[in-house]
């Protein structure tokens, strides 16, 4: 019986398109695919995620990549958070799932930025407990940051079902035996939640 509810947060809870925030807050063309490909796609990103760097190191590494576009590496790296904004349809499905007493938990690969993020948007309000990869230095799918969530919350796995929309996330998931299922977008969600009789 599915108690709990763990969601991933970007592309799942909050939209996260680097190209488009890119390309609005860097007017040059060829610095915003540069500031796109170097910082947002590039391997510190990820180290983030890992908790083992910070931001002002990550910007510094990037911009020693593209010094001509060093102003624009600045520039996105402090304000990139504003592009997490909720995705349609998510809110109410929240809102449905805690009226019928479920416990709402955030399982993200996120930097440290995260608790800001998640004090900050309206969404969270719904929610009883996260956990982030950086604080663990632990990412996505290690199995080790699943039953972290377990741990720290007092939840079975079995009572677990977790919502990402990366295949890999969700084989972390199911490989500490919580259920999972792909997020393809708020309306198949809600169709889901339906067919298994949980909304």
């Amino acid at each position: 019986m599915i108690k709990n509810i763990v969601f991933d947060m970007g592309k799942v809870l909050l939209a996260f398109e680097p190209q488009k925030y890119s390309h609005e807050v860097i007017p040059n063309a060829d610095a915003a695919e540069a500031v796109l490909h170097e910082l947002f796609l590039g391997p510190e990103w990820t180290m983030l995620d890992a908790g083992t760097i910070t931001d002002e190191e990550a910007v510094k590494r990037v911009q020693s990549r593209i010094p001509q576009y060093a102003e624009s590496v600045s520039r996105a790296m402090e304000h990139w958070d504003d592009m997490l904004t909720p995705l349609p349809g998510m809110s109410e499905i929240l809102a449905a799932l805690k009226e019928k007493g479920y416990r709402l938990y955030v399982l993200s690969n996120m930097s440290m930025r995260f608790p800001v993020i998640f004090e900050n948007r309206e969404i969270f309000q719904y929610f009883d407990g996260y956990v982030f990869s950086s604080a663990e230095k632990i990412v996505k799918p290690d199995p080790a940051i699943y039953r972290c969530l377990l741990n720290r919350f007092c939840l079975k796995a079995e009572e677990c079902l977790f919502i990402d929309d990366l295949p890999r996330n969700i084989e972390g998931a199911v490989g500490v035996e919580m259920s999972g299922h792909p997020f393809t977008g708020a309306e198949e969600l809600l169709g889901y939640f339906k067919s298994e009789n949980i909304l």
